[in-house]
This record gives C-alpha cells, sequence and structure tokens, in this order.
C-alpha cells in the first residue's frame, strides 16, 4: 500500500479513517481506473502502443489479491480455515478482449519492483491455472505490465530490462516491463498521451522538499491548471461525467492531505478546497440531472450524496448504513454512473 503521510510514502501504512489524515493512493488508482474504462484504454494503448477501439473493447477487471499455498497447505487446516503461506495483492489487473495486463502504482522507486511484478503476475497465473481445468501442458503466462513511478528518480528508466531463466541455464525469456515516470510529464502532455487518469497524482510532488511561499503558490497554480484541463476534457466529450467527478474528488483528497500534513492547514489552500467543494456538488448533481442514474429510483439529491460519498471511496456498506439505502440500490447508481 502506498500512503501519502507524515512526510514520506509508508508501505503498509493504515488507512485514512475518515480524517483526511492520509490518502491511500492505490485506493485512489484502483478508484479511478473503474470510473470509466475508456479512460482506462487510452492509458494502456498510451503506455504500450496497443490500438484499442475505447468504444467496443470487452474490458474485464480481474482479481488482485492471490493467496499461495502449497499442496501441503491445501490438505491442512488450523482452526478450520486453510493455512496462508503468503498473500499478495498487485494493484490493477485487468483484461482487454482477453488479453491480460498488469499496471502497478509506486511512489519512490524500489530496485525489487520487478521481481514482485513477477510474484504478482504468478499470482494471477496460478489463479488462471486453477480456473482453466486439467491440461497436458502448463502454461505459465504473466500478465502484461506497466509501473506508473511517481516520484522522480533519475535511476529510473522508460523500461526496466528483466529476464527470466532457469538456474544453471544459458536460455532467458525477456521480461521487460514499462514505466510511465509520471514526474517527466505536465498537464498537456499526461492529456495528449491518454493519460488523463494520472493528472490529479501530479500534485504528489508537493510533499517534498522545504515549504515556500513560492512552493504553495506553484501548488495552488498546477491545482487551477489541473481543475481546468479536466473541464476542458469534459467539456470536449474526451471523459464523461462520472469520471470528471472522481477526478476532481481524488484532486481534493491530494490537497486536503497536502494541506493539512505539509503546509499547516494554509488559509490559502483552505479556500481552494472550498471552492472545490461547493463544485463536488455541483458536478453530482449534474451527473444525476443527465440521467445516468436512470431506472434508479432513490431522488436526485439522495442520489448526489450517494455519488460524492463513492467519488470519496467511502464503503458502499457505510453509505446504505448512514443513507438508509439498500447496497443494492447504490451499486445500481454505481453501475449507471459508469456507463
Amino acid at each position: 500500500m502506498e500512503t501519502l503521510e507524515n512526510g514520506e510514502d509508508r508501505a503498509g501504512a493504515a488507512e485514512n479513517g475518515g480524517d483526511g489524515a492520509a490518502i491511500d493512493i492505490d485506493k485512489a488508482i484502483k478508484h479511478l481506473f473503474t470510473s470509466e474504462k475508456q479512460a482506462l484504454i487510452r492509458l494502456i494503448n498510451g503506455a504500450l502502443g496497443e490500438s484499442y477501439d475505447p468504444d467496443t473493447t470487452e474490458l474485464v477487471e480481474l482479481k488482485t489479491e492471490f493467496t499461495q499455498r502449497s499442496a501441503a497447505a491445501d490438505m491442512s487446516e488450523e482452526n478450520g480455515k486453510p493455512f496462508d503461506l503468503a498473500r499478495i495483492t498487485a494493484d490493477f489487473i485487468v483484461a482487454l478482449n482477453s488479453v491480460v495486463y498488469h499496471i502497478e502504482v509506486q511512489t519512490e522507486a524500489d530496485r525489487t519492483i520487478a521481481i514482485r511484478i513477477v510474484g504478482y503476475g504468478t499470482g494471477h497465473a496460478m489463479s488462471a491455472l486453477r480456473n482453466s481445468g486439467v491440461q497436458d501442458e502448463v502454461v505459465f503466462e504473466l500478465p502484461v505490465p506497466v509501473l506508473i513511478q511517481i516520484d522522480r528518480d533519475s535511476n529510473v528508466a522508460d523500461r526496466i530490462p528483466a529476464k527470466i531463466k532457469l538456474s544453471g541455464r544459458d536460455d532467458s525469456l525477456p521480461f521487460d516491463i514499462t514505466v510511465i515516470k509520471l514526474w517527466t510529464y505536465d498537464v498537456k502532455a499526461l492529456i495528449d498521451n491518454g493519460f488523463h487518469l494520472l493528472l490529479p497524482f501530479l500534485l504528489v510532488k508537493y510533499r517534498k522538499g522545504k515549504k515556500t511561499e513560492k512552493k504553495k503558490k506553484a501548488l495552488i497554480s498546477d491545482l487551477h491548471e489541473i481543475e481546468a484541463a479536466i473541464s476542458e476534457l469534459y467539456d470536449s466529450g474526451q471523459i464523461r461525467s462520472y469520471l470528471r467527478l472522481n477526478l476532481h474528488e481524488t484532486l481534493n483528497s491530494i490537497v486536503h492531505v497536502l494541506n493539512a500534513k505539509y503546509y499547516n492547514n494554509n488559509p490559502e489552500i483552505d479556500e481552494e478546497l472550498n471552492k472545490m467543494k461547493t463544485k463536488r456538488a455541483v458536478f453530482a448533481q449534474e451527473l444525476v440531472a443527465e440521467g445516468k442514474a436512470e431506472g434508479v429510483d432513490i431522488g436526485i439529491d439522495i442520489s448526489a450524496e450517494i455519488i460524492v460519498a463513492l467519488a470519496n471511496g467511502e464503503p458502499i456498506e457505510r453509505i446504505a448504513e448512514r443513507l438508509q439505502v439498500s447496497i443494492g440500490k447504490i451499486e445500481q447508481l454505481q453501475s449507471a454512473m459508469r456507463q
């Protein structure tokens, strides 16, 4: 888990308890990536030079958490449950027309990332093998990997050259990993490459270094530029209402954490956050008014509140309990928003 908290990124840090104290970047990425399939397809096309049609390609989100057990462990139980040897969780795995892609995100560079990506891919391969039935030949098929590197690091290349080989053998198989080095992109470059989903994360860099007046003004300037870009993408029909709201909400969450943790709740940044809160409510109302929730009989005001809660990453179960709406209705509304 990549968490923006206390001046550094901590794998395995506690999740945000709802007070805005931290932002779980992995969760934010997954939330955005499931907001609109067309945007995710464009990201994969841009990163790997693929040519999937965003409107006609079949997209299936696949499981990302895998439990690896030995045959003996599968046979045994401890307290009535299988004994887990290892549990691994990838960031995002998706199939486009049955071709599987694995997107992994890290903030600070880690030289073990190539091995870990192979490990995540192995988890997927084991899961696929278990579901494929009896085969004469076991095919060890890994997803096509993409790494999104957020923090600047001159040692990170555009492609991580890796190989898979057996010990003592001369032959090997290439396993190169494509890298999106986020710090090398500005707003325009992200949009030109189809990386709309990554726009909010351009601001993560502002947690680093000395917090000066100049840096605060640059943060606010970049915030305005990203907000304007999101609006332009929406107005030009390049993204849809639900993704606009989720991009805006993720941007809001990042700015909130930056201000609370690194800028001492600066009044100027607080003012920007209040403006964003107003826009968020408007976007949610517009989304419902557009008829995206047709067939979901909840009511415009409640639907808008649910949409904002979903964009903010609040669990469906908690939303259902707080607003006294069935989980089924919320899931139906969420599905309608993504169409």
